[in-house]
């Protein structure tokens, strides 16, 4: 298996009970909602984080990993590795999910994400080394993109002229032109490159922050000059990045040393490192800005740290081994 130890025990981790159904009635009324992935159960937990619970879980694909939610939250899209497909999950009219098609994706789905005028749906394919073009519209792959080893997360930036991908095994990021649906460069970066996430408000313009599991450390990379600026220390593992709107406040999720890094953003001084939770993973703020949500694999539940105090104010059980890899809330939410 070309995959590494890590990703491997995720892609083939033991099939265990389905959660059943929804816990509610649906979520109609609730608050803003996050979406996760629960690859342990085949099934994405829906979360209303006002009230700080599960407020419906969503029968998917085979271990589902990937996650992106469309502007509105009208429409999830989750990938499912082992299953290679990528599931549809919509509202419904009592404002309940469901899933609603199963679209047939390469041989290892994992990274997904939507452009921002939600018009193209981009699909990672770790074993076929591709980044895969769905139609949102017609639910239908629609052409194929070659770019490095075992691509993972992946970035659009806002004027959806270029696509960001991590090629973990090529310890690159490639460039993809969305206008041709081609990758035109590779940026080198650190060992096994995994999240990137694209941030508008650098202190000198726009940046992308990569997160390197083998090197344990964050590459700042300047997306006009495909060279990466400097280098960010972290724990064991970082797999995701998280800034905050205004670009103040920067958190790496560190999945084997069970804790959060987190920098401030003007100044790349270093904060501190949280005491999180097991294995954590997924990582994004929340709609209001004040906390710092990640995914924790171990321990089955959305753990939210306080962006200011940096200190963990609750935990939300979910579902088993939840991943939560992408954009789990809509990028729209308030």
């Amino acid at each position: 298996m070309r995959a590494s130890a890590r990703v491997g025990q995720a892609l083939l981790s033991l099939v265990l009970p389905v959660l059943a159904g929804s816990l509610c009635s649906g979520p109609a009324g609730a608050g803003p909602l996050a979406f996760v992935t629960d690859q342990g159960a085949d099934a994405l937990s829906v979360i209303d984080l006002d009230k700080g619970q599960v407020v419906q879980t969503v029968k998917v694909g085979w271990k589902p990993a990937g996650v992106a939610v469309a502007p509105g939250a009208a429409r999830i899209y989750v990938t499912n590795p082992e299953g290679h497909s990528v599931s549809v999950v919509e509202r419904q009219s009592d404002g309940a999910y469901k899933e609603t098609a199963e679209i047939p994706v390469g041989e290892g789905p994992l990274g997904v994400t939507l452009d921002n005028a939600g018009a193209r749906l981009f699909v990672a394919d770790w074993y076929t080394n591709k980044v895969y073009v769905i139609d949102p519209q017609k639910l239908a792959v629609t052409g194929s993109i070659p770019v490095g080893k075992s691509p993972s997360g992946m970035a659009a930036s806002p004027d959806d002229h270029w696509l960001y991908v991590a090629n973990r095994e090529s310890d690159t990021i490639s460039v993809v032109d969305l206008a041709n649906l081609r990758s035109v460069a590779e940026i080198p970066v650190g060992q096994s490159p995994f999240g990137v996430t694209y941030d508008p408000n650098g202190p000198d313009g726009p940046r992308l922050l990569v997160a390197n599991v083998k090197s344990f450390d964050v590459s700042v990379v300047d997306p006009t000059t495909r060279r990466e600026t400097r280098r960010l220390k972290v724990r064991k593992y970082p797999y995701v990045v998280a800034v905050t709107r205004d670009g103040a406040r920067i958190f790496v999720t560190n999945q084997h040393d069970d804790s959060i890094s987190a920098f401030d953003g003007k100044t790349y001084a270093s904060l501190g490192v949280i005491d999180a939770c097991g294995y954590p993973e997924g990582l994004l703020i929340s709609p209001d800005q004040a906390s710092a949500l990640a995914v924790c694999w171990m321990d089955n539940n959305l753990t939210a740290i306080d962006v200011k105090t940096l200190r963990v104010t609750r935990q939300i059980p979910v579902g088993s081994n939840p991943r939560g890899f992408g954009q789990f809330i809509a990028p729209d939410a308030k």
